[in-house]
């Protein structure tokens, strides 16, 4: 069986596990404190499935002023600004002396008119959220805010499970990070690498994972422990591992109820304290409530040499794939895929390398838009082909080539004489700049040489040399001429 049919038939396997499950997440039983739930999940920037989640138990709570805060600030910021105005509106009814939500109000009343009304959602079923939550990942990707573009993915994937057919490796990649996370001991991390290992159809390791991440038995956030019940009981069903769910079922149950008579005999306390306490209303203010999002939202500190490992681990897969495929349009994907990573690895410089002597100014510029992510990478084969490339006929491929030296580190003996060469012999203004700014790219070590080219020429041979220190530093041509 080839790789690619195996890939759709894991994939298709892979659905038919998901399906029976899906959104089963958003319709579980909550609890009784819908609030701090909610709290929590935004802190974990779960704001659409937290949305779900309360106006699905509006109706209890339709005179809690707090209620209206929260579903307002989870329209808010997804981008459901019409609905989200309705919310505060309901909200500023049942509790009129809320100054900052009057602000907030009168703010986004302002906003909406100056809002494209194609960016404003109001999403109707699962698919749409779904989709709007996919480009949410792929834009924070894009952004290189890689584990928060993580977690929102999972989020699209409860929604619409179809999303693993077309991913746009987000599988690879988080389970490649979350691996690399969780051997560091990140924290919570086993959980989102067993969710993508799930994702990726291995059940049993998932399966395993969450095992172990269940047996630590220290205090885990509300939307964290949300997510693990919801995993282990999906991986344990897909894993044939019925007892294992009836224990553990049972053991949720038992700890349920002693949590229940914990909370009753607390509340009959309170109330012999104090008769009127349950009149009592304590309104969350709306710039408190983003105060508290934003100050414990969840992040990891990344450190340099993960990114290192995350970007290597990456690199290398991508490396075997373009060697072995013949698709160049595919081809020019991995480069571009390559470039994100920011690894400059040789096997990668490797693939740069090939990506400049391939036909078409697409191959070119993707190649070059690759080195500038690798923190100037030093190869001495791609070096040689950008100086050939100041050789082409074609004004954007001599740019291509100059922009290209520009990432690369290099000894100034060996590309300034020829910047200097192309520069004197080049008609394109724009150009000449661009061999100049190139030089100024290498610092000090660069203008020395030049220095020390025109010291080297004759009197009458020192114009070219001259003018291209003119380009670098703006002194006179003629004073350094006559130096």
């Amino acid at each position: 069986m080839s790789q690619t049919k195996f890939l759709l038939v894991s994939l298709f396997a892979i659905f038919i596990l998901l399906l029976p499950y899906n959104n089963t997440l958003l319709a579980q039983e909550e609890p009784t404190d819908v609030l701090s739930l909610a709290l929590d999940m935004f802190k974990f920037d779960q704001y659409l499935p937290a949305l779900d989640m309360l106006e699905a138990n509006v109706e209890s709570n339709k005179d809690n002023f707090n209620y209206w805060l929260y579903i307002g600030l989870a329209r808010q910021r997804t981008k459901q600004f019409n609905k989200a105005l309705e919310a505060y509106e309901t909200a500023l009814k049942l509790n009129p002396d809320a100054k900052n939500l009057k602000v907030r109000i009168s703010n986004l009343k302002k906003s909406l008119s100056n809002i494209d009304p194609a960016q404003i959602k109001d999403f109707k079923t699962n698919e749409e959220k779904s989709k709007w939550l996919f480009d949410e990942a792929d834009s924070l990707r894009r952004d290189k805010k890689e584990e928060k573009a993580f977690r929102t993915f999972i989020q699209a994937v409860e929604y619409d499970v179809k999303l693993l057919g077309n991913d746009k490796n987000f599988v690879r990649r988080g389970v490649v990070f979350y691996r690399l996370l969780s051997e560091r001991g990140g924290e919570y991390s086993k959980l989102f690498y067993a969710i993508f290992k799930y994702f990726e159809g291995e059940i049993s390791e998932a399966f395993n994972l969450i095992k172990d991440f269940k047996k630590d038995d220290s205090k885990k956030p509300l939307a964290i422990q949300r997510l693990e019940n919801y995993y282990f009981k999906k991986l344990a069903d897909a894993n044939n591992q019925q007892n294992e769910y009836e224990m553990a079922e049972r053991e949720e149950k038992r700890k349920k109820v002693l949590e229940a008579q914990a909370k009753l005999a607390k509340k009959d306390k309170e109330d012999k304290e104090d008769k009127d306490s349950k009149n009592k209303i304590s309104n969350k203010d709306i710039v408190s409530l983003e105060n508290e999002v934003s100050e414990e939202s969840f992040t990891y500190d990344i450190e340099l040499d993960f990114i290192k490992d995350y970007a290597s681990e990456m690199a290398k897969d991508k490396v075997k794939e373009y060697f072995a495929i013949n698709n160049m349009t595919r081809k020019k994907k991995i480069i571009s895929e390559i470039g994100y990573t920011g690894c400059s690895d040789e096997e990668v410089l490797e693939v740069i390398a090939d990506g400049l002597q391939q036909d078409g100014m697409d191959f070119l510029a993707t190649s070059v838009d690759a080195l500038k992510t690798m923190n100037k990478p030093s190869n001495e084969k791609i070096v040689n082909i950008l100086l050939n490339l100041l050789d082409a006929e074609r004004p954007d491929h001599r740019y291509m080539g100059v922009q290209g030296l520009k990432y690369m580190s290099a000894s100034p003996d060996k590309i300034l004489p020829k910047l200097i060469d192309t520069f004197f012999s080049e008609n394109n203004d724009y150009l000449r700049k661009q061999y100049a700014e190139c030089a100024s790219s290498y610092g000090k070590e660069a203008l020395d040489y030049a220095y020390k080219l025109l010291e080297e020429k004759s009197r009458v041979d020192r114009r070219p040399v001259a003018l291209f220190i003119h380009e670098m530093t703006g002194e006179k041509v003629d004073d350094l001429v006559n130096r």
